[in-house]
């Protein structure tokens, strides 16, 4: 890269890490946080790992699936983040504990979570992390599993198929280099596809279609291999471990970035189909807009609403097939330098804010908001002056051409309504 191409990706980095300016009369009156949930233990055992792979994986300290230590500091770094960015905005006032409302998934890694932003957006106040109750499952993030939304399976896998042409074969097929590159990673060789390795899976041998199996839309193929191998190395990168000493070469943050490809291309199929995304995000959907419009006479007593309506921001601790799904009933995309774009890194997070602008108009500003990976990887303090990456969205049929693309309340609420009243 040549030095005046470093400094305009510089530059483009900068502008993407503030949130678009407002103006000096506008008024931010609350704030609804979709995070996924920070960095965790990959959720296959390291010998699993070592069966797709020409090196050994980093081990972890915590079980499968939990939040890691680091984990929990970098979701820390972000609270503490939102804390400085909205006591400047006005919307926090020091040592007001009824300011924050926090729900959770009942999985270990998204109550840390929960509890970690809690500790810095509130210091020093006794906030309770709010979830369905141990042993129970959330409608919120599982409304198949617990019936509160209807999966239709053969509407849903034509629905897939249909945004490929009906042939899954020939998607994966347009995917063949980036399949290479993995293999070439995986297997250590300087080229993929690499020779024949006795006993390895690989994402090369991997046949496209829909998996058998479960109450969701599944895929197999290289996509749906990768996904989960990539995660894995996405975790233990942001968490520190050792790739160099146990003899893995070109892990670092410009090399991870095409490998997370095929994890997007398998996870935008699979979770932001508008019907699947419909059925997956309405109800959450649903109450993030009840939220939003409580407390300011936009409405009057809505059940949907989650938390009190004097509390100035409701962080929901989630995972990143919940920030996909919301992301694809909205039609909503982002694009963060590092990432492929509508990736969801740990802490990642959707930001709705409710502004009173100077005319007297409510409107929403949305934006995608995270860490670097390089700020992941080096657990980089953030400030007003050091702030993690934020990209603004544009809502189709609701964002207007202002710098953060201005959604009337009113409007937004009919855009969901139409997403949710059409078909597949």
């Amino acid at each position: 890269m040549s030095r005046l191409s470093r400094v305009l990706a510089a530059a483009l980095a900068l502008a993407l890490s503030a949130p678009a300016a407002s103006s000096a009369a506008d008024r931010l009156e609350k704030v609804v946080i979709l995070s996924r949930h920070g960095v965790r233990a990959a959720m296959s055992t390291p010998e699993r790992l070592e069966e797709a792979s020409a090196r050994p994986w980093p081990r972890f300290e915590v079980p499968a699936g939990h939040l890691t230590a680091r984990g929990a500091q970098l979701v820390e770094q972000m609270g503490g983040y939102y804390r400085a960015l909205y006591l400047a905005e006005g919307l926090l006032k020091p040592g007001d504990c009824g300011q924050l409302y926090v729900w959770a998934n009942v999985t270990q890694r998204t109550i840390a979570t929960g509890e970690a932003y809690a500790r810095a957006l509130a210091p020093g106040c006794p906030v309770v992390v709010n979830t369905v109750g141990e042993g129970r499952d959330d409608p919120l993030f599982e409304p198949v599993k617990t019936g509160a939304a209807k999966l239709d399976p053969a509407l849903a896998r034509a629905a897939v198929a249909g945004r490929v042409g009906g042939d899954l074969a020939a998607w994966s097929a347009s995917h063949r280099q980036e399949v290479e590159t993995l293999d070439a990673f995986l297997m250590q060789c300087p080229k993929g596809p690499c020779a024949a390795s006795p006993g390895k899976r690989r994402a090369l041998d991997a046949r496209p279609g829909f998996a058998e199996g479960g109450e969701m839309v599944e895929l197999a193929g290289p996509e749906a291999f990768a996904s989960g191998i990539t995660e894995s190395l996405l975790m233990a990168w942001a968490d520190g471990r050792d790739f160099a000493g146990l003899g893995w070469k070109g892990v670092d943050a410009q090399g991870l970035t095409p490998l997370f490809f095929l994890h997007q291309a398998e996870f935008d199929l699979r979770l932001r189909t508008p019907y699947v995304a419909k059925v997956l995000a309405g109800g959450l959907a649903q109450r993030l807009l009840a939220t939003l419009e409580a407390g300011a006479g936009l409405v009057e007593g809505d059940a949907a609403a989650m938390g009190p309506d004097e509390a100035k921001i409701v962080l929901i601790a989630g995972h990143d097939g919940t920030v996909a799904a919301l992301g694809g009933l909205l039609r909503a995309e982002w694009s963060l330098p590092g990432y492929q774009p509508n990736q969801i890194q740990p802490g990642g997070a959707l930001v709705f804010e409710r502004w009173l602008r100077d005319d007297g108009q409510r409107v929403i500003r949305v934006r995608y908001t995270g860490q670097g990976l390089e700020q992941l990887r080096a657990a980089t303090p953030l400030s007003l002056s050091a702030p993690p990456l934020s990209s603004p969205v544009f809502i189709p049929g609701c964002g207007s051409a202002t710098p953060a693309f201005d959604c009337s309340v009113r409007d937004l609420r009919a855009v969901l309504d139409r997403n949710l009243a059409v078909g597949p």
